[in-house]
């Protein structure tokens, strides 16, 4: 729903110093009142300061000429600014780089907007109306620096003074923003907001000197950001780069002396102290910490959630670098940052005194109503660590992971979005999320971003075209959980785009055929012989996907189509090739067409996910039985493996349809037990991967809930639950879920000597269960809510 202003008109500053990566503070001023509704939007980034305090972050991403609306609310004494004034001060960055490559934002031209209203919605201050925001051009940040990573903005360095954050209370040289003359579309913003609230980190780990060795290698996460960024690192000034220099340092024993009370105190020997802090799982936020310097000093704040192999917390390019003049400092970090550990470098003669670190929370506001517990406390491990993994991976959009790109890909959301639904009970982010890629317009052949909102120098250039394959999944799903017609209807004509694109694409073979980038698994089914010229794999996918839209919006022509497709595939030969055939791609041979013998497991996952092969027995057994993170049967060295992204979690899938729970929980232990090991608390992308946090392993803890405790995703489409618990030798499980209309309460109790299973199901009024006696309950006593389960 687009959101209207009343006075509030969208500005910008004039004649700037930057031209990219632009740093703006606004600020207005006005009487106190009891309570107050601030509406803003922004691009790239904002923190919202009300009485010099830190109130809010944001935005929430949106599509190219859309911005998103936060609407905040703030009362009592948080309004209270002395002296019967209240002060308002915005920090806005407006991103941008040469290439204009990035996964986290759209590198639009900076905007700001913001309307201040009282309790009974009188304006008391508006951009673009008579001066009441000024705004003054910020030089303490450093613009023309190294990025995060690849495919995000440049890093944090500030050159600070004691009184370099006086403007925030009103102080300094301030000019009058000019309004600007882009047509701009304002939504509302349905997703929830950070709490920002504060997480100690609970141990200080040690203190070091830190010597140079001269011996600094880039690193994998650098390496790749020059290479994406050429451009923007040729440009770049000498000493503005320095993130290679610091993988260089390596400890020492600490030469000085320090004294740890109320806060750490340090008198350095050497030229480089460092300070260590961890914290026993991987939290999101803001980095808040107090420092003073007796001396100029250059701090080089690093944050991490994982070690290397040999215990060792090494510099990446996650670096916040503050250039400081002698005084004492309140920190906050303006990027939300990734954090389990943390490393103070001081580079200084002069002593030191630094605060306790903190974090404020930047996920998800996770309100612990949904729930899943068994006596199995490491299933309890794996769906707490799903919910840790897209919490942190999850807020204005789904994110695929929290910082190395906070990039909205398809597919991951997927999984991400019916994860959300199932562990956190909300709509809100989903609906959001795929608003933004609908909003898209003059893409190649209709077709949609891989991950938005983001930018690259060529706008019309989709990426890895299957990703709308994903797309469509997602939509479809999220009509079937919200039951949301309007806005179905809304994209309609948006959807037919995509559909004839993707329907233009069919050549003589009658499949998808393109030379544009696909994608099966991180593995070898992502290979070009297996999936050229035509992949099999995601031809299936296109079927389902046409299938499932032409049902949805009444399209017998998408059904048709999916119908001759399936065929053309049913009708391969499945056995030709030396090594036994059935291969993830495809060619035409003497006029014939026919699969390669190169497959893949990940190609057979979505075959059979895409709902091929379900009749054949024993194509069923072989998938189930030799295939996987941990085979019952040898694998077939011919078929190559699976990684977990996305494989094997649409692997997981397929084995939760077809009702195989036991071998889904064997697996599921296998892959997420061994990552909980690492101690992040989240898990990775893929299966050999020594850290991360990837959102579309919330799968995991839906996949709990929906095949031990039985409580298959609500669907407001038809008030309906689908109800199969299944005991596989639990002795109990218990967990709610949400809907629009409450909340929902399940707990089963199994007694293996009667065979009987106690079930105790409570649904709001007028939304009914449709119980499924899975097999290996044939035979037991079911009783539900007190009487016989009806079949």
């Amino acid at each position: 729903m687009e959101y209207i202003f009343k006075q509030a008109k969208p500005v910008w500053g004039t004649d700037l110093k930057t031209r990219y990566n632009q740093f703006l503070g606004f600020y207005a001023e006005l009487k106190e009142h009891r309570k107050i509704r601030i509406a803003i939007a922004a691009r790239s980034s904002y923190r919202l300061f009300v009485n010099g305090k830190l109130y809010a972050c944001g935005p929430a991403r949106c599509a190219d000429h859309y911005c998103r609306v936060d609407v905040l609310n703030i009362e009592g004494s948080q309004t209270e600014g002395g002296a019967e004034k209240s002060s308002v001060a915005v920090e806005i960055a407006a991103f941008d780089k040469m290439g204009k490559y990035c996964n986290d934002n759209t590198l639009e031209k900076g905007i700001f907007i913001a309307e201040i209203e009282d309790e009974n919605g009188n304006v008391l201050a508006a951009t673009g109306k008579n001066g009441e925001f000024l705004y003054q051009e910020l030089a303490y940040r450093r613009s023309n620096v190294e990025t995060m990573s690849h495919s995000r903005g440049i890093l944090e360095w500030y050159d600070l003074k004691p009184d370099s954050y006086a403007w925030i209370r009103g102080k300094g040289n301030w000019q009058t923003p000019q309004e600007v003359s882009e047509k701009i579309t304002f939504l509302e913003r349905r997703a929830p907001y950070a709490t920002l609230n504060s997480i100690r980190i609970s141990h200080f780990m040690g203190i070091y000197d830190m010597i140079d060795t001269k011996n600094a290698g880039e690193g994998f996460v650098l390496q790749l950001a020059r290479t994406f960024n050429r451009e923007w690192y040729e440009q770049l000034p000498e000493e503005n780069q320095f993130l290679q220099k610091l993988r260089g340092l390596e400890e020492r024993a600490f030469s000085g002396s320090f004294r740890l009370k109320q806060d750490l105190q340090i008198k350095p020997e050497t030229g480089i102290v460092s300070a260590v802090f961890e914290h026993p799982v991987s939290e999101l936020g803001f980095v808040e910490f107090d420092v003073k310097v007796e001396k100029e000093t250059i701090l080089d704040l690093i944050n991490t959630d994982h070690l290397s192999y040999e215990g060792e917390l090494k510099a990446n390019t996650y670096v916040t670098r503050y250039n400081l003049k002698p005084g004492s400092y309140h920190l906050i970090t303006f990027e939300p940052k990734l954090v389990r550990y943390l490393r103070f470098l001081f580079h200084t003669e002069g002593e030191i005194r630094l605060g306790w670190p903190s974090v404020l929370d930047d996920s998800y506001p996770d309100p612990g109503i949904c729930s899943f517990f068994t006596n199995d406390g490491d299933l309890n491990r794996i769906y707490e660590g799903a919910k840790r993994t897209l919490r942190l991976s999850t807020l204005d959009i789904f994110m695929d992971c929290p910082q190395r790109e906070r990039g909205g890909w398809l597919c991951d959301s997927t999984f991400s979005a019916e994860a959300a639904w199932q562990l956190f009970g909300s709509l809100g982010t989903e609906k959001d999320f795929l608003e933004n890629f609908l909003l898209t317009e003059n893409m190649w052949k209709g077709f949609f971003p891989e991950v938005y909102p983001g930018s690259k120098k060529d706008k019309t250039d989709p990426g890895i075209i299957n990703w709308s394959y994903w797309l469509a999944i997602e939509l479809c799903d999220y009509y079937q959980r919200s039951g949301d017609r309007a806005f179905l209807e809304k994209f309609r004509c948006r959807i037919e785009e995509f559909v004839n694109g993707m329907l233009s694409l069919r050549g003589k073979t009658g499949l998808i055929e393109t030379e544009k980038g696909e994608f099966v698994d991180w593995s070898l089914a992502n290979r070009d012989f297996a999936l050229k010229p035509i992949s099999i794999a995601n031809n299936c996918l296109a079927v389902k996907v046409l299938e499932r839209l032409g049902e949805i919006y009444g399209q017998p022509s998408w059904k048709k189509a999916a119908q001759d497709m399936r065929a053309i595939i049913e009708r391969l030969d499945d056995t030709a090739g030396i090594f036994g055939g059935g291969g993830d791609g495809a060619i035409v041979e003497d006029g014939k067409l026919k699969r390669n013998d190169c497959p893949s497991e990940g190609g057979r996952s979505l075959e059979i996910y895409s709902g091929f092969h379900r009749n054949d027995r024993i194509y069923l057994r072989q998938f189930i039985k030799t295939m996987g993170p941990c085979p019952e049967f040898p694998a077939n060295p011919n078929i190559a493996g699976s990684n977990l992204f996305i494989g094997l979690m649409i692997r997981f899938a397929v084995l939760s349809e077809l009702g195989e729970t036991e071998e889904l929980i064997r697996e599921l232990k296998q892959v997420y037990l061994e990552e909980l090991k690492v101690g992040s608390g989240t898990f990775f992308e893929n299966i050999n991967a020594i850290s991360g946090c990837h959102g579309f392993n919330g799968m995991a803890g839906a996949l709990l809930k929906k095949n031990i405790l039985g409580l298959d995703q609500p669907s407001e489409l038809e008030k309906k639950i689908l109800f199969a618990p299944h005991p596989c030798g639990l002795r109990w499980a218990e967990g709610t879920s949400l809907c629009s209309d409450g909340m929902i309460f399940c707990k089963w109790q199994a007694d293996y000597e009667e065979h009987e299973l106690r079930i105790i199901l409570q649904l709001p009024q007028e939304w009914k269960a449709e119980f499924v006696r899975p097999f290996e309950l044939s035979g037991w006593k079911v009783l539900l809510n007190g009487h016989m389960a009806e079949i």
